[in-house]
């Protein structure tokens, strides 16, 4: 899972349906370094979130720790997200909230980026 991720669609699934909090399209960067860092990037019509810190991986799950992020109140946050891998296919999704919303974002290595590790 080492390396660059692009990201190919951010959605909201709940009791209400499907929303997109960033609009349509939605353009992403996630970075995973060999030592443990990581950098993730989501824009769209609707805004821009963002954060950089370290990773961890818990077999089929990821705990991101920010050491800054934007909205700043990210900063020193853990987020946890349940992780499945297919071919070059990253989705990443959040625990449910309160109100039974999970986020998911769905990655795509891009050609010729592929890691052995």
């Amino acid at each position: 899972m080492l390396g660059a991720w692009q990201a190919v669609s951010f959605t909201a699934e709940g009791p209400d349906g499907t929303e997109y909090p960033l609009g349509r399209p939605v353009q992403g960067l996630l970075i995973y370094t060999v030592d443990g860092q990581m950098s993730v990037h989501l824009s769209g019509p609707g805004g821009y979130i963002g954060y950089a810190g370290t990773y961890q991986w818990l077999g089929d799950r990821v705990v991101h720790r920010t050491l800054l992020g934007t909205p700043p109140e990210w900063a020193g946050a853990e987020f946890l997200r349940w992780a499945t891998l297919t071919d070059n296919q990253l989705v990443l999704r959040t625990p449910p909230d309160p109100n039974g919303t999970v986020l998911t974002v769905v990655w795509h290595r891009p050609p010729g980026l592929e890691s052995n590790r």
